[in-house]
């Protein structure tokens, strides 16, 4: 049997593409007709204070997953701060979950390099699966009782954002 040096590369390029590709095609946004309650979530944030989907009821959240490692992420990053900033005082708050997996130093300096001014959370795989997240960045507004009434995949922009927000307020 004949070796290709080669091969494993072009496999590996590829199978990028394909990736890529499929990340591509469920990039996109849902509006819900019917009301999903959210998944409850229970979780330090970076500080090592709890955070809860429980203790935001009455308030419109955005939850933001996303990684150390997403392009995309880092893009969006400055809307989910002007936003976070924006609309804090009526009752918006902004939590990134982030998807690194054992790496709270790499979120840490993340988080301070970006000037994030919303709690930020380290999601378990279990959040992850609960909230059906395949790609980063993947965001949910959770309206003020509870219900996802939004979703997004991909990098989402102040314009959107602020266009799904003001209705809830």
């Amino acid at each position: 049997m004949k070796k290709y040096p080669g091969l494993s590369k072009l496999c590996q390029f590829a199978l990028l593409m394909c990736f890529l590709q499929s990340a591509q095609l469920i990039a996109g946004t849902d509006e819900f007709s019917e009301k999903v309650p959210a998944p409850a979530w229970t979780l330090n944030d970076l500080d090592g204070k709890p955070n809860s989907l429980a203790s935001y009821k009455g308030k419109v959240v955005v939850l933001n997953f996303w990684g150390t490692f997403c392009t995309p992420c880092l893009k969006e990053v400055p809307a989910f701060v002007a936003t976070q900033q924006q609309y804090a005082d009526n009752g918006v708050v902004i939590v990134g979950a982030a998807m690194d997996k054992n790496d709270d130093a790499a979120v840490k300096a993340f988080a301070k390099k970006y000037f994030i001014n919303y709690p930020v959370v380290i999601a378990p795989g279990t959040m992850i699966q609960d909230y059906g997240v395949v790609v980063a960045p993947a965001t949910f507004i959770i309206d003020k009782n509870g219900f996802i009434v939004f979703k997004h995949i991909g990098a989402l922009s102040r314009k959107d954002l602020a266009q799904q927000l003001v209705p809830l307020l």
